[in-house]
């Protein structure tokens, strides 16, 4: 039984003449004619220590063994760094260890593959720049193989008994369930709060950098197949969360925040190949672990609690959750949030701005011809796509809204999911947002149309709120949002629609900040829409068209250019020496 645990450092080197195993890392140490890497681990009372295949792979035999495994090539070694074994001098002592076996978490390529649908050449693994590690190849997802190892292998290690200094791993870093309850394995629920332990830039400085963390909210349970129904099967599944997950933190135990029960172990990331950043992190979870290592190591059926559901993740959440939508012009993706039963949808104008006819009237706007404008719906049992919308009104000023409307027969499962707009009355009297206010993004973010998956759910707080007077007119959020979350939504922990999310902050070289996000507060724009959803009477929303030049100035990041008095020029005394 998994009862107590310890996050380590992992160290693995090997011999590497002209450096050609540091392909695609981050961080690396060569000298000599070999290489060095560290990743994390977890460690557990059975002397076992479970980390990520992929800090293993550069030096693992191209050929597998008589026995068909997995095996080091010679003149490599591995050793643990426990916290307990750093003394107040910064001395370390690592533990050396061999190498039991190497595993496949299962269900994890095929979880991988439904991700990232039919686009596996704009996705790669690892930490580099330009090319995925070695033992990463998403083209061979089809079965568990080196080629992939570093996707979705376990490696299982076994400390040598010799090792003196550490006999078990108890410390700063020990983590124990109750010894008075039986142990239960939850099934993961979207919205609960979790910790990410890793060795983040452990080469670096070991004895420094050893055992940080970072938290976040499960963003995303992507299942090997479309329908998993039962516990099992959902507690096999592969975990997305917001948690900011740095080099050298992949192979580290991740726990639940509330009982710090284990989780899962975290994965090499995933990255897109046009250097769009991702700021999503892949977990294997607990109960692929332990089918991993159970050949290895006693371990009772675990009961599983498919009922647990966080705090977050209240009926009003899943709700709002059920009322994003996935909108595709031509070929591209957006978001979308359906704010009426009848099927009227609120997304971004600038979604639509390329596509639109030259003599377009933004108000009764028109698609160029050629272009397709369709949406889709989904629920966790089912998805359904509707061709036949209709765009009823994109904005042409600084409010970054467009209007379409789905036929009111697309209903899933009898019905259609929506987050009414309230009335400016009906916000007034709950708590307002303001400043440190938690808030969670809901969009179809990174993953396109052809991954089928449902909206992800990041999870940050109210960095501003911008107002003009006294009403909200822009929301900043740190919640990460990401290519596609254009036109979703940001809402509170009851679940209440916030804002209307339009894009990212960038640098001056085009690069986006996935922190520092913009959002339409529902307070700017809930009159007009409100009230053509009443009557219909497209006059409403031509309100949205007049903004204060205040307001547009908000929006634009328009800002008064510093003023400096013109230095005096000076005269010169060339030296002499």
């Amino acid at each position: 039984m998994i009862q107590n645990w310890a996050s380590v450092c992992v160290r693995c080197h090997g011999p590497d003449d002209n450096g050609s195993k540091t392909e695609g890392r981050a961080f690396f140490h060569n000298e000599a004619g070999y290489s060095t890497f560290t990743a994390s681990g977890i460690a557990l009372d059975s002397g076992l220590v479970i980390t990520s295949a992929s800090l293993l792979r550069p030096f693992l035999m191209d050929k597998l063994s008589s026995y068909g495994e997995m095996v080091l090539c010679p003149n490599s070694g591995i050793d643990v760094l426990f916290e307990s074994n750093i003394d107040d001098d910064g001395n370390e002592t690592w533990v050396l260890a061999d190498l039991v076996a190497v595993v496949e978490a299962e269900g994890m390529l095929s979880s991988i593959r439904r991700l990232i649908g039919q686009d596996s050449s704009m996705w790669t693994f690892g930490w580099g720049s330009s090319k995925g590690q070695l033992g990463t190849d998403l083209g061979s997802i089809h079965r568990f193989s080196l080629r992939n190892v570093g996707i979705s292998g376990l490696a299982i290690l076994q400390l040598k008994p010799s090792s003196t200094k550490m006999s078990s791993p108890h410390g700063q870093s020990k983590m124990t369930m109750s010894q008075s309850y039986p142990y239960h394995l939850s099934v993961p629920s979207i919205g609960k709060k979790l910790t990410l332990h890793g060795s983040g830039f452990g080469l670096i400085a070991p004895s420094v950098l050893i055992n940080n963390i970072s938290q976040g909210i499960v963003a995303n349970i992507i299942h090997p197949h479309r329908a998993a129904r039962r516990a099992d099967e959902q507690a096999n599944s592969l975990i997305l969360t917001d948690a900011k997950f740095l080099p050298g933190m992949e192979g580290g135990a991740v726990s639940w925040d509330e009982t710090r029960e284990l989780a899962g172990l975290s994965m090499l990331p995933i990255r897109r190949t046009d250097g769009e950043p991702v700021d999503i992190s892949l977990v294997i979870p607990a109960a692929c672990i332990i089918s991993a290592i159970s050949p290895y190591i006693a371990i009772p059926r675990q009961a599983l609690l498919p009922h647990h559901i966080a705090a977050l993740n209240s009926s009003s959440l899943v709700n709002a959750r059920q009322a994003v939508v996935m909108v595709q012009v031509g070929q591209t993706w957006a978001s979308g949030v359906v704010v009426s039963k009848n099927g009227h949808i609120l997304t971004n104008a600038h979604v639509f701005t390329s596509f639109l006819d030259n003599i377009s009237n933004r108000t009764w706007p028109n698609l160029r011809s050629g272009v397709s404008l369709r949406v889709r719906i989904d629920s966790p049992q089912q998805q359904q796509w509707v061709d036949d919308c209709e765009l009823v009104f994109v904005s042409e000023s600084c409010w970054d809204v467009a209007l379409i409307k789905i036929p009111e027969t697309c209903m899933l499962n009898g019905f259609l999911p929506f987050l009414p707009l309230r009335s400016a009355e009906e916000i007034s009297k709950v708590r307002p947002t303001v400043k440190g206010t938690p808030l969670f993004a809901i969009g179809h973010g990174i993953f396109g149309p052809s991954s089928g998956i449902l909206p992800l759910i990041t999870s940050g707080i109210c960095s501003k709120v911008v107002t003009y007077n006294k009403v909200p007119v822009m929301l900043l959020s740190s919640a990460p949002v990401h290519r596609g979350n254009s036109g979703g939504v940001l809402v509170n922990t009851d679940g209440h629609f916030v804002g209307l999310v339009t894009g990212n902050g960038k640098t001056s070289t085009g690069r986006t900040i996935t922190h520092l996000n913009f959002a339409i507060p529902l307070e700017a724009i809930t009159a007009s829409v409100n009230s053509y959803l009443v009557d219909e009477d497209r006059k409403w929303l031509d309100r949205l068209n007049t903004p204060s030049p205040r307001i547009d100035d908000i929006w634009s990041l328009r800002g008064t250019a510093p003023a400096w008095e013109p230095i005096e020029k000076v005269h010169q005394v060339p030296s002499k020496l």
